[in-house]
């Protein structure tokens, strides 16, 4: 009979020569990240508004500049919805860089994004910002964003 302690220190000699067995590989989240970040992307200047709340987490938090955080998924989506009414609104954005916490259940990105939307005279006007965002993997093993800021340059 093998003991209990055998097979535990079995478990840990595998994933020390083996992490990525055990506990998955940070780059691969990294990537799905990014992946997920791009669909989100695409589905904002689709004005896609159903698809582009999916890539929001439960308890989600958004901070945009000059208006007051958005607190639920309802408010998010209301905000994402107005503007995604403007024919002009489009984003041409970046994610710079991928982080994920050794826990493997939450990551940061920043980026940056050049927005174009329609000016209250009728004109088109463009704008810039940077970006913060925080994601959390859901139960379904997909990425969320759970917490999501920006400043305009």
């Amino acid at each position: 009979m093998v003991s209990r302690n055998y097979i535990f220190v079995l478990l840990i000699a595998i994933g020390c020569m083996f992490p990525t067995a055990l506990w998955g590989d940070a780059n691969d989240d990294a990537e799905a990240i990014r992946d997920t970040y791009l669909e989100w992307v695409a589905s904002t200047n689709a004005r896609d508004i159903d698809r582009w709340a999916t890539f929001v987490a439960p308890g989600a938090v958004f901070l945009p500049p000059g208006t007051a955080p958005l607190e639920s998924k309802e408010s998010i989506t209301a905000f994402y919805a107005e503007l995604f009414d403007d024919q002009n609104f489009s984003l041409a954005c970046s994610q710079r860089h991928v982080e994920i916490a050794d826990s493997g259940e939450l990551a940061w990105s920043r980026g940056i994004c050049a927005a174009t939307f329609s000016l209250p005279d009728g004109t088109v006007g463009q704008g810039s910002s940077k970006w913060v965002k925080v994601w959390v993997l859901s139960e379904d093993g997909q990425w969320k964003c759970r917490l999501n800021t920006w400043n305009s340059d």
